[in-house]
């Protein structure tokens, strides 16, 4: 599948979803149902615009996460995950202390998401996961691009999926 593709079947999908029912189900570990989420989509962001934030950052963004911005400049999601719009991602970074290339792109509560372009050009693994207060050197590798990720997170009902526990012995730490 080229790079790009998967951001769109995941968007058609869940937006399908939402017009066939009204609402997206979530079930948490445990049975915890997830009352009501919602789902805020952004309209489009034009080319222009695109171009802009990478010059801004001086950087070739991924194609997968230029391909979301052109569905959706930024979306809010399963109440506290955001997606931020290009002139959020602009106005946030100017009060983070990342490192070149690296550029924070949302949130999930209260942590951070984080593109690393310099890692984009080595390979698909670029989305990095931190908390609010923690420095980049302490951020989780989620080992994934932008569109495996997000395909991941609505998968998992919107989970930090990269945290749970693999081992079945522990999975009752996860809940």
């Amino acid at each position: 599948m080229k790079e790009g593709e998967l951001i769109k079947l995941t968007l058609k999908g869940l937006k399908s979803i939402l017009d066939t029912h009204g609402t997206f189900p979530l079930l948490q570990p445990g049975g915890f149902v997830f009352e009501d989420p919602y789902f805020n989509f952004n309209d489009p962001a034009a080319e222009a615009e695109i171009a802009h934030l990478e010059n801004v950052f001086k950087v070739t963004l991924p194609n997968d996460y230029k391909e979301f911005l052109r569905l959706h400049n930024g979306m809010e999601i399963i109440d506290g995950i955001e997606i931020l719009s290009i002139n959020d991602v602009i106005q946030y970074n100017e009060v983070q202390d990342l490192p070149e290339e690296c550029i924070l792109i949302g949130y999930h509560f209260d942590g951070r998401y984080v593109i690393d372009t310099k890692r984009y050009h080595n390979g698909l693994d670029y989305m990095f996961y931190l908390d609010s207060i923690d420095p980049f050197e302490e951020a989780q590798d989620l080992g994934s691009n932008f569109e495996i990720w997000f395909d991941r997170l609505l998968s998992s009902n919107g989970s930090k999926y990269w945290e749970l526990n693999q081992d079945v012995k522990g999975y009752y730490e996860n809940i």
